[in-house]
């Protein structure tokens, strides 16, 4: 799919033959990328004796692959008997077909909190990884290049003056289509209606929009 935005920057009038202030042309393009990552976010809460150390250890012997795991804060009073509890956050990023056995422990961790955990919530997000992005940048740059072009020249044919060279391009990167997945539990919902399930089922692409914006020089 193809999505120009017209934006045209005011023109300066200089003499016949210079350089004016120059013609911007931001344009885009969506496609399809395979979702190849996920990337789960844990929130754990802990005693107040626990460790980053022992939090990681708990996760890893669940079956979690090496989490990143940071202490967030102190909850008083944050648990049913008004007992204070450390908070940490941990994530992971694992290959997109590995998503469904790790919902699974994580799952079964929650249902079983093993010392030092005393409760436990997560959610997963399935996307293109950056290697997957890097790789179509480099297909699709060359077609936002001619977009571009095509853009300003349109813009140059209204106002009387012609497309010179680029002046500079700024790639603001891009934006996928986050596929969420319905893996975040809190607590114990057992029966509740309403409450996701845990993820059952993995996508296998997602749209993903990448953004240039290209300066030309306008020449009279």
């Amino acid at each position: 799919m193809r999505r120009v935005i017209l934006l045209f920057i005011a023109l300066s009038a200089v003499a016949t033959g210079q350089t004016l202030d120059g013609i911007s042309a931001p344009v885009s393009r969506t496609v399809k990328l395979t979702a190849d990552e996920a990337t789960f976010t844990i929130a754990v809460a802990s005693t107040l004796d626990s460790t980053q150390a022992q939090v990681k250890q708990a996760l890893e012997n669940a079956g979690v692959p090496k989490p990143t795991v940071v202490a967030t804060g102190l909850e008083p009073g944050g648990d049913s008997s008004g007992t204070a509890q450390l908070l940490y956050s941990a994530t992971v990023a694992i290959p997109a077909g590995s998503a469904l056995d790790v919902t699974k422990r994580l799952e079964k961790l929650r249902t079983r909190l093993t010392a030092p955990l005393r409760s436990l919530q997560y959610s997963a997000a399935i996307n293109p990884s950056q290697a997957t992005v890097d790789d179509m940048r480099q297909v699709v740059m060359p077609q936002l290049l001619d977009d571009a072009r095509s853009l300003a020249q349109s813009l140059a044919a209204a106002t009387g003056v012609k497309v010179g060279a680029i002046r500079s391009i700024s790639d603001s990167g891009g934006t996928a289509g986050a596929v969420l997945t319905q893996a975040e539990r809190i607590g114990d919902f057992s029966g509740a209606v309403g409450i996701p399930d845990p993820l059952t089922s993995v996508p296998s692409s997602t749209q993903y929009t990448f953004y240039v914006n290209v300066v030309f020089a306008a020449v009279q």
